[in-house]
């Protein structure tokens, strides 16, 4: 079985590395002298942690301390994102631990000491939790390939926060079985929606798509996510919009289209009503 070594993949001045990776052949088992977090942005599988299987897809989260054994499966041609640590990132304190619970000691984590006894490598986040962790995920990768100054602070306090989100996600449990059943269908038709928010999509794509009713949806949405369908698929735009405005020299008009917004003036007022400035002013701050 190999053995990878921190050495390899982290600068030992930053004890902290981010990779977003495509994969779509099966990882064989293997091991490692650093903490490594996994999160599921697309595609499906299993992953293996020490001789346990996880289904996973969309909103998953694994947790691989020092010398854990595990594998992938792909099922699906898979996208995600590693943070790969040295346990001294957090802290002094943390060396070669020897499961997630020996992080619940620091005093950060103390609230979580009791109620987390024998944590689950395997997190799941769904509904709106998923796409929070999913920006804060976005930001840390920013921080870490922006290297600004002070970007390791923003850095250690950004894991922090993910940490604390990871065991707070394991304290709780979903009670109704028609929201459980949402949560679980979600992943796919976000997955759906970034992929067809260019076009003209309305819940009744995403109902053949489904086979759900458009009704239905639309609750699932408002109830899981917090917001309409509607508003996801602007939400989706303006950021794919402010990418493109930050990265590209293509003009206002041309990026509002690309983006699925035919009338301009749409898309201005939605822009800056969401962003707080209008395209030409997010651009000059560049």
């Amino acid at each position: 079985m190999k053995m990878y070594q921190s050495v390899d993949y982290i600068q030992q001045t930053e004890k902290i590395a981010l990779y977003k990776l495509h994969q779509k052949a099966n990882e064989p088992e293997h091991t490692h002298n650093f903490v490594e977090l996994v999160y599921i942005g697309q595609g499906a599988g299993y992953h293996q942690v020490n001789g346990k299987s996880y289904a996973v897809q969309r909103g998953d989260f694994l947790f691989m301390n020092v010398g854990d054994r595990h594998s992938f499966e792909i099922q699906k041609n898979m996208q995600y994102m590693n943070i790969l640590l040295d346990p001294a990132f957090l802290s002094n304190r943390l060396h070669a631990t020897e499961s997630a619970s020996e992080f619940l000691p620091l005093m950060l984590f103390h609230e979580f000491k009791s109620s987390l006894a024998n944590p689950s490598p395997h997190v799941t986040f769904r509904g709106k939790s998923m796409i929070e962790v999913e920006q804060l995920l976005e930001t840390m990768y920013t921080e870490y390939c922006g290297k600004k100054s002070g970007y390791l602070a923003m850095l250690h306090g950004y894991a922090t926060l993910l940490l604390t989100r990871m065991f707070r996600s394991m304290q709780e449990n979903l009670h109704n079985s028609e929201l459980r059943t949402a949560y679980h269908m979600l992943p796919q038709l976000l997955s759906y929606i970034e992929e067809h928010y260019a076009g003209h999509i309305t819940l009744n794509d995403l109902a053949r798509e489904s086979f759900y009713s458009p009704y239905y949806l639309s609750k699932m949405f408002k109830d899981c996510l917090g917001f309409t369908f509607t508003e996801y698929v602007h939400d989706v735009r303006l950021r794919e919009a402010k990418r493109m405005l930050l990265e590209t020299k293509d003009s206002v008009e041309s990026i509002g289209r690309s983006v699925g917004y035919e009338d301009k003036t749409q898309f201005f007022r939605l822009f800056k009503q969401t962003l707080g400035m209008t395209p030409q002013q997010l651009r000059k701050q560049m």
